[in-house]
């Protein structure tokens, strides 16, 4: 049994380190056959952590069906082993997976209950990375106070602790807080702080902090700048199997074509990114293809289309809670008339 625990420690630590490479699909096999040496009753902590970062790779790259298998096992392994910090580490993760699928209460639920866990435990670092996620949860519901709030008071924590990793993903959700409020410089200030962090150590966070910058320089008005890091981003997400990050940079393709009044082209780049965008669940992301649909469609003199697409991304963003995107798409539907 010994010499099946150690086995699984060097694949879990070879997968580890596929995964900061940005190798994906490497790190969920040396993930698997890690998992394989376990038997099925084992209570080592490790077999919870390593199937929560196996769900995490997946998560990051849009399976976040299988990702949430994963994090549901690694629960229930890390309640078996009673040990406190893995619990909270997939509960945290759970909540990450409700958030994205549009559930705020399941979500407020989870992330309150990881928080709870992650005291008991002393986990510093989690509760930092969960006000973090609480503040995107803000950001979303449109209590954007709060969210630079939890945002400024996580990253204080992270880089008082000299944790320049957590540090790059507190700055990306700045910077797309300060694009969304229009303050473009601190926006960009923040994103290109990220991407210096991440360069060569974290290439997912870096295609992340590089498709927000784009959309940063797209609020500017600076399309050219905005297509190159576009490029950048999906470039990077393709080369990983980053299916999320890639549909997520078409999105901003299209939107870029569109300002340019190439209206067909965008419509085409629009659907592609639907397409690539299947099986993620994400319903934020759904929710704003469906506004960059209604816009082309208005765009291309088709305002059924557009209304069409404009309600049902209303439904979506009223279910992710969303409210200033609801009432703004509301207006719009009602400009548009019968």
């Amino acid at each position: 049994m010994s010499d099946q625990l150690d086995r699984a420690r060097e694949l879990v630590e070879s997968a580890r380190s596929a995964e900061r490479r940005g190798q994906a699909t490497r790190a969920l096999s040396l993930y698997s056959d890690a998992l394989a040496e376990f038997d099925e009753g084992s209570r080592d902590p490790l077999y919870a952590d390593a199937l929560r970062w196996k769900g995490t790779v997946l998560r990051e790259r849009g399976d976040t069906d299988e990702a949430h298998r994963c994090y549901t096992r690694s629960l229930a392994l890390a309640e078996r082993s009673e040990t406190i910090g893995s619990q909270a580490h997939a509960l945290n993760c759970l909540a990450i997976v409700a958030q994205r699928r549009g559930d705020a209460r399941e979500t407020e639920k989870l992330y309150g209950r990881a928080a709870d866990l992650a005291t008991q435990a002393g986990e510093s670092r989690l509760l930092g990375m969960i006000e973090q996620n609480r503040g995107v949860l803000a950001n979303t519901r449109g209590d954007l106070a709060d969210a630079e709030v939890r945002y400024s008071n996580s990253l204080s924590a992270f880089e008082g602790a000299n944790d320049t990793e957590a540090v790059s993903w507190v700055l990306n959700n700045l910077g797309m807080l300060y694009t969304r409020k229009g303050e473009f410089d601190k926006a960009r200030a923040a994103l290109e702080k990220g991407i210096s962090i991440a360069h060569g150590s974290d290439p997912a966070v870096e295609s992340i902090l590089t498709l927000n910058l784009a959309e940063s320089w797209i609020g500017a008005g600076r399309l050219d700048l905005a297509d190159v890091a576009c490029a950048r981003a999906l470039q990077s997400a393709q080369r990983r199997g980053d299916h999320l990050t890639a549909a997520g940079a078409l999105k901003c393709r299209a939107r870029i074509e569109r300002e340019r009044g190439a209206f067909d082209k965008a419509m085409a780049t629009l659907r592609i990114a639907i397409y690539e965008a299947e099986g993620t669940e994400d319903r934020l992301l759904h929710a704003e293809m469906l506004r960059e649909l209604g816009e082309v469609s208005r765009a291309l003199g088709n305002p059924g289309g557009a209304k069409a697409a404009f309600r049902e991304a209303v439904t979506t963003f009223d279910a992710a809670g969303a409210r200033e995107e609801v009432e703004e798409l509301r207006s719009i539907i009602a400009e548009l008339g019968d």
